[in-house]
This record gives structure tokens, sequence and C-alpha cells, in this order.
């Protein structure tokens, strides 16, 4: 953390703490005394990693969800929203949780679940009484592809076309953000990035790649990063483009060849930077993969964070590296507490419970951190002005490059971009 950990003024007055304060008083999983301490049986990062991928956790966890697709700047994204509003109408100045996901993951996921699964329940069934609010990403998860672009690992816009639409929906709400890998990069970037402006009373992420030309010299150092994740997270963005192949093969332009598109699409295997290179980069607009990697990396934003943060990271998180956590950056962010832990892996962080079974570690400290912030109660973040126009669209104030037009439900079942299903690659 920051020396000088930043001051969090209060809403109705009284004393302040500081967010390091706020961090050693409210949230005991992460004191001294406390540890991570995983099974035996999953002794190292990419045990804990692999698990995610291959144990069945499709009865652990379960969320109720209601799906509303919106369409800003031409494209789609789809929201899920939980509890859902046809049971649970929309109360006074309820908090919500805006949440967004790993790679061509989605709301399904269950690292996601298992946080929802805690604060979403009331007060009186021992939650926080959270609305939670799930971003797919385009493509991801049944979000349907519409015009010949998907999503990156910086991509923050489609982030301010949602966090607009919540403050549309929820006028009187406070928003909370928690991001999960990949979507940790980019929630945290929108974050820095909107500075002052930034809408969010506070963010926890959790596994965040923060420094992405770290973690791509790491990866391929490793036997498991060099023969399986550099595949795997490869194969997996080559699969949501084969999965909405369509809309790029007849698309009028590309910034890309339909030589190379074709190429790409008929391989038998790929690896993540062949992707970036091939794809990813002159997609949308960077030089080249190492170009991209520096632009999209999260952690130069650091300083800039204006909102209370946790993060929360693994040292022996195998797709990322050690290398990659930004300990200089945190020291000059006093808005920023950096808990890293020796084991845990990529979203993992198994433990046993007493009663038998495995938990997730990481969920005591998120919920103990937003339980934090609520009680505290921070000074009412400033929200977008919204400007509603005519065709039925919103726009924020000043913005044309971010607004949505919510689809009804008789429209959003028209929209088919893919025949299988998107739910590609799980786990993190």
């Amino acid at each position: 953390m920051s020396p000088d950990s930043a001051a969090l003024r209060r809403e109705c007055g009284g004393p302040e703490s500081t967010l390091a304060g706020l961090v050693a008083d409210k949230v005991p999983a992460l004191c001294p005394s406390s540890k991570f301490d995983g099974p035996w049986w999953l002794p190292s990062g990419d045990a804990h990693t692999m698990y995610s991928s291959i144990a069945n956790f499709s009865k652990v966890d379960p969320i109720v969800y209601e799906r509303f697709l919106e369409l800003p700047d031409k494209g789609i994204v789809a929201v899920d929203i939980t509890p859902p509003l046809r049971s649970h109408p929309i109360a006074h100045g309820e908090n919500v949780l805006f949440v967004t996901h790993g790679l061509t993951g989605g709301s399904h996921e269950a690292y996601i679940r298992a946080v929802l699964s805690r604060v979403t329940p009331d007060r009186a069934s021992g939650g926080l009484g959270f609305r939670a609010v799930v971003l797919n990403f385009r493509g991801c998860n049944g979000s349907p592809v519409v015009t010949p672009r998907l999503y990156h690992a910086g991509s923050s816009d489609d982030v301010r076309h949602v966090i607009l639409w919540i403050c549309h929906t929820f006028p009187e709400c406070r928003i909370y953000g928690c991001g999960f890998s990949l979507g940790a990069n980019i929630l945290t970037k929108y974050v820095g990035e909107e500075g002052e402006d930034c809408p969010l009373q506070g963010l926890v992420v959790i596994a965040n790649p923060w420094n992405f030309l770290a973690g791509a010299a790491f990866m391929p150092s490793t036997i498991f990063g060099r023969f399986v994740y550099w595949y795997v997270l490869g194969g997996a963005l080559r699969a949501l483009l084969r999965l909405h192949q369509r809309v790029f093969l007849e698309a009028a332009a590309l910034p890309i060849s339909r030589a190379t598109l074709e190429d790409v699409l008929g391989r038998r295997r790929i690896t993540l930077k062949q992707y970036d290179m091939l794809i990813m980069a002159p997609l949308y607009g960077f030089a080249d993969a190492w170009d991209y990697y520096a632009k999209i990396s999260s952690c130069k934003v650091i300083p800039d964070i204006r909102v209370p943060c946790l993060a929360i990271n693994s040292i022996d998180d195998p797709i990322t590296g050690a290398d990659s956590l930004p300990t200089s950056e945190v020291e000059r962010g006093p808005f920023v507490v950096l808990a890293v832990t020796q084991g845990g892996g990529h979203l993992g962080w198994y433990e046993w419970i007493e009663k038998g079974g495995m938990r997730r570690w990481y969920v005591k400290p998120v919920e103990q951190f937003l339980a934090a912030l609520v009680e505290y109660g921070g000074e009412q973040r400033r929200k977008p002005v919204i400007v509603l126009r005519e065709d039925g669209s919103v726009r924020q104030d000043r913005r044309d490059d971010v607004g949505f037009r919510a689809l009804s439900r008789e429209q959003s079942e028209l929209v088919v971009s893919g025949a299988e299903t998107s739910k590609l690659f799980t786990g993190w």
C-alpha cells in the first residue's frame, strides 16, 4: 500500500479513516494472523488454476439471473441482474455491484457465483443485500455479435455504457465494482481513466493480470505456460471468433485481411501471442502485440485511481507471474491496497471447510471489504448527467460516444450470431 494511504471522506461527517486503516480494521481475512491454506492435494498454483476448469461447480452457489440486452454504439452487450427485477423491484438507495468476468467467460462462472451467493442475499439471510449486474462482454455467454467487433483485455468502452445504464436504471443507488482476471484489468483501467469522475464507490479486483508485457514474457518461460496455457488461452479466443465468424467474414471492410482471418479460423492450434499479433492488435488499431500489451495494462493507471480499491493476487499465479505485480505503482497509488498470497493460483484459492467440501478463500476478504465500505458510508460519488434522446436512446452529457438503447425482450430474441453455446472456456 502507499505510505500516504488516502483519507476517505464520509457522507454524513464523523471521524475519517484511511483506506489502509479501513482494511486493517474491517477485513480480518487479510490481517497478519490470517492465512490462506489450500488442501494438500492442490500443492501449486498450476493445480489450483487447473482445478477451476476441470471440477464440476454446476450445483455450487446457484444464482438466478435476469437477462437484458442493450445496444451501445451499434454493437450489443448483455447484462445479467440478480436478484431479478421481476421478483425484486428496484428499492430506493440500494447498493449495486457491477461485475466483469474473465477471458471468454460470463455471469455463469463459478468464481463469480461464489461471491454473489454471499453478497446478494438480504441481511436477514446473512448476506449484504447487494443487487448484482454482470456484464457479459461482446460475444460471451450468449451475448450476440452484430458488428465485427468483440472485446479485448483493455476495452473499457463497454463498461462505460453499462455503468451509464446502471445510473439510469437505479438512479438512487450506490455502485461498487468487482472484477475477475481479464475483467479485473478492464474494470481497473476504466476506474483509472475516469479518475475523479468515476461514479463507483469502491472496487475490488481478483487475479488482475496488471502488466501484460510482464505476463507475456512470463507465461512461455514455464513448462505448463509454454505447452498448456499459451495454447488454451489462444484457443479460447479463436473459438470465440469462430463462434461469430459470419459477422467478420461478411464485413464490408476490416483492418485485417480475409486471408489472415481465414488462416486463423482454420488453424488447429494457436498461441495467445499469435492470436494477439494476427487478430487483436490490427483489429483494434495497435501496432503489434507488444504495443497492445503495453497500452492495455491497468498497472499504469493505478496512480490515477480515486476510489477505494482492494486488489487480491497470488504470487504463484501461473498465468501472470510474480513480476507482473504492480508493487511500485501501488506505493504511488493512495487509493489502492494490494493483498498478495503465497498460493492460490489464478482464480483458485481453494480451501477446505470444517463440514467438508471446498470453498474459495478470496470470497471472505471480498465480502468483508464491501461490507466495510457500505458501513463506512463514504461520500456519494458524482454520477454522469444523462440525456434522453427522441429515438429512445440514452447518452451521457457531452459524451456522444457513451450511451445505450435498451432492447425489448422481443427484439433481443431476434438477435442471433452463433448457433453454438458461447460458454467456450470456463474457470479462469
